[in-house]
């Protein structure tokens, strides 16, 4: 991952006398690729890529032109999941972090430009799921090859804030000052979010307790009351769906009741 040097970030300042950009040696304990902000872009390429990677298999196995009606249903129901998951990602860069690191810095206009670009590219995906899925093979295939320019497009937009927007928080901002915005998104967050990227480190949720949680000081305890039930959730609402595509297998409706 990307770091900036003290005379790049100075290009980029909005007072370098007032806000010098001499903060990121603060960070050493925390990687860049251990920044709650880059550990987010990693739950939402998983996410994407997983559900790419099912549909390939699944349609690779189809031996006639149809699909059956639970597989248009668990991929909608997933997709909304998905948006709802990256509307909130969108949201909290947008009212949290531009507002507070464009005190410091200059924003990078390349990252509204290509936050414009997926807005656009995941609406396309959006008409392909929820009103051109059907029966057919061909509309699946419509859908994987959406998500597919989907991911591209994200993967640009990431690569760009984790190359500028990321490091120059960094180098402007102490931890510190960081940290309580953070944690605001996280408590805000949907259940999804912050449970896929719990996921994202590792699926039982060990990597997160041992270097999220115990690198930032949060008590272990915190795991059984904030976190555990959002990993839960995201693999109930999000995984199962994904794990049935891939196989081929609907979900199997628990039944309610004592037998």
């Amino acid at each position: 991952m990307t770091t900036i040097t003290m005379v790049e970030a100075k290009i980029h300042a909005v007072n370098a006398t007032k806000y010098p950009a001499d903060k990121a040696d603060k960070w050493a304990a925390l990687p860049l690729d251990n920044d709650q902000w880059a550990l987010s872009h990693n739950a939402l390429k998983i996410e994407i890529r997983s559900m790419i990677h099912a549909l390939e298999t699944f349609i690779g196995r189809l031996n006639d032109n149809n699909i059956p009606d639970w597989v248009v249903k668990t991929v909608q129901e997933w997709w909304k999941s998905h948006t709802d998951h990256a509307t909130d990602h969108c949201k909290s860069e947008e009212s949290m972090y531009k507002p507070l690191l464009s005190e410091r810095f200059k924003w990078p206009a390349e990252i509204d430009e290509l936050h414009d670009a997926l807005d656009s590219v995941q609406n396309k995906v959006q008409v392909a799921v929820m009103d051109g899925l059907n029966n057919k093979k061909s509309s699946l295939v419509a859908v994987k090859d959406a998500l597919v320019t989907y991911e591209e497009t994200m993967l640009k937009h990431f690569e760009v804030e984790e190359a500028t927007a990321l490091p120059l928080m960094r180098a402007y901002f102490a931890p510190e000052e960081i940290s309580p915005i953070q944690r605001k998104m996280m408590e805000s967050a949907p259940e999804n979010s912050m449970g896929a990227l719990i996921y994202a480190m590792s699926p039982d949720g060990s990597k997160f307790r041992s270097d999220f949680m115990k690198v930032r000081g949060i008590p272990s305890f915190v795991w059984y009351v904030a976190f555990k039930g959002r990993l839960t959730h995201y693999l109930k609402d999000v995984v199962e769906k994904v794990d049935a595509i891939e196989s081929g297998k609907a979900i199997e409706k628990k039944k309610s009741g004592w037998f």
